[in-house]
């Protein structure tokens, strides 16, 4: 599902090994066959802890998990773990642009050999989730990364709404600083240690998607969905 290799996961590491563990139907499907309602009976999500999902966030494109994780749930295929959606913190000016609780889809990671229009349904089962199961949160966020290829095509198919990029409101550029000693990031400078020789790089606008959860719109978009 990434440009990543499958993540080294105790068992689970190649397309044979998936072959073998999730089920004798998936031995007559092809790697590349797409996401048709035989998958979606063979697949759920659990609750899960961040801990039981590191190995799928090390093969993220990111390599690394959000600060504050405030949902993680795990896509099991006929009882095998095959991805991963993670939810976190949003940005701090999240709520009160969307006037209401806001988290934001950090992390989402699947097996390459799980079709690619899987994601669409994990969003959804995600969705489906917090709207059960938390009800004080409003809208949720995400961002596409040009920088990594990514347009937002996998949110634009699940109905979440275009807005803007997240440079749009500034004035100039966000940077971020550089040790060229270590080629270590960092977010600000003061974090910076104090003998570090600093290089500011100018940070890649990203593109901004929103998803209000409580949308009588989007209600019934997501039990069509969930009936498809």
């Amino acid at each position: 599902m990434t440009d990543t290799a499958a993540p080294m996961l105790p068992g689970l590491p190649n397309c044979a090994s998936v072959r073998t563990r999730v089920g004798s139907w998936l031995g007559a499907m092809p790697c590349s066959s797409s996401f048709d309602s035989s998958w979606r009976a063979a697949c759920t999500i659990r609750l899960c802890s961040v801990t039981e999902v590191d190995d799928f966030i090390r093969a993220h494109y990111l390599g690394k998990r959000p600060a504050i994780v405030m949902l993680c749930l795990m896509m099991m295929a006929n009882g095998e773990p095959v991805g991963c959606i993670i939810y976190s913190a949003p940005p701090r000016e999240a709520d009160k642009r969307y006037g209401g609780k806001t988290w934001e889809l950090a992390r989402l990671y699947l097996l390459d050999e799980i079709p690619r229009n899987a994601e669409t349904w994990l969003i959804g089962q995600s969705i489906r989730y917090i709207q059960r199961t938390h009800r004080d949160v409003m809208h949720l966020l995400s961002y596409a990364d040009p920088s990594a290829g990514h347009s937002g095509t996998i949110y634009k198919a699940a109905n979440w709404r275009h807005d803007g990029m997240t440079d749009d409101e500034r004035k100039s550029p966000r940077c971020d600083y550089v040790d060229v000693r270590t080629g270590k990031k960092y977010g600000r400078k003061g974090n910076m240690p104090a003998d570090a020789e600093v290089v500011r790089v100018p940070r890649v606008s990203k593109w901004r998607f929103h998803y209000p959860l409580h949308s009588r719109k989007n209600s019934q978009a997501q039990e069509v969905e969930s009936i498809s």
